[in-house]
């Protein structure tokens, strides 16, 4: 397989958790849905890296990857997102599930206010899911999300082909067929970089489905043979760690620049960037009025 790599997803701000304000998109139809599954191994690294008080949620079996949201894309743009504000996030419609949230899509950054994530994932992707009959609620979008979790069960796939959390780490090509193989589809591998080793570490999975809920290719565009879709390191081996490394200083891999990330923004600060792109969407949608009005 090439160490050429591509990657064709678009970052926002829960998608990397980029620090930049996402430009808000007026539109609000989206082609295909990005579901991103993260080892919370490195997610946790990076949340502690920003503050030694810094503490994590983990799942109780220290195998699982976890849920990191369900995310209707646009080819070829960022978004949509913030689709309709009159589904508002309801905490309660989550207790029937809140056990299986805790352990399969967790918020990792334990010291932020509670239900911060899940409300953050559904005002800005879920009410963009919501035109689909079956994601068209609260309680339907997360119970898809935890859904697609034990079908596309990370770990199983992974352990089956001998991929296992180790010191050694694993060429991206032995990881992402594994993942390709198995599902039969393309899916996206994304990393970070250990900024004092230099290491890549794996952080998150990418699968992607139609809006009949079928698995897709999350390549976009076509593929030359051997191509992979992935912004890690394709010389060196990608770390896999069981457990949480000491002493790191996290960056994207040098290959996020090329589509848009940068480093990993905290979820309260994702939030307050939410409040900012609400504002610029009532904006925009004024000046197209007052644009038509004075026509």
């Amino acid at each position: 397989m090439n160490n050429k790599t591509k990657f064709d997803l678009r970052s926002n701000c829960d998608d990397d958790f980029s620090k930049s304000k996402p430009t808000p998109t007026p539109f609000h139809d989206w082609d295909y849905i990005v579901y991103s599954q993260r080892w919370p191994v490195t997610g946790c690294s990076q949340w502690k890296e920003r503050s030694p008080s810094n503490t994590c949620n983990m799942p109780e079996n220290n195998s699982t990857w976890t849920v990191h949201g369900v995310w209707p894309t646009k080819i070829g743009t960022n978004g949509p997102y913030f689709c309709n504000s009159a589904i508002h996030f309801d905490p309660d419609q989550l207790e029937p599930m809140m056990k299986e949230l805790l352990e399969f899509w967790p918020n990792i950054e334990a010291n932020t206010k509670p239900n911060s994530f899940w409300k953050h994932e559904w005002n800005k992707h879920g009410t963009c899911a919501s035109t689909l009959p079956q994601l068209n609620s609260v309680t339907n979008f997360f119970k898809q999300g935890l859904q697609w979790n034990q079908d596309y069960n990370l770990a199983t796939i992974l352990t089956k082909n001998e991929i296992v959390p180790n010191q050694q780490g694993y060429n991206i090509s032995d990881i992402y067929n594994a993942i390709k193989t198995t599902i039969n589809k393309n899916p996206t591998v994304e990393c970070v970089v250990d900024g004092k080793s230099k290491q890549s570490l794996i952080s998150e999975i990418h699968i992607c489905f139609n809006k009949s809920l079928d698995l897709i290719d999350c390549n976009i565009t076509k593929q030359q043979e051997g191509d992979i879709l992935s912004n890690c390191n394709g010389k060196d081996n990608v770390m896999y760690f069981a457990t949480i490394p000491n002493n790191t200083l996290f960056t994207r891999s040098k290959n996020h620049a090329d589509f848009g990330g940068s480093v990993d923004a905290t979820v309260e600060e994702c939030l307050q960037n939410d409040f900012y792109e609400k504002n610029l969407l009532k904006l925009y949608s004024l000046v197209k009025f007052l644009i038509w009005f004075t026509l």
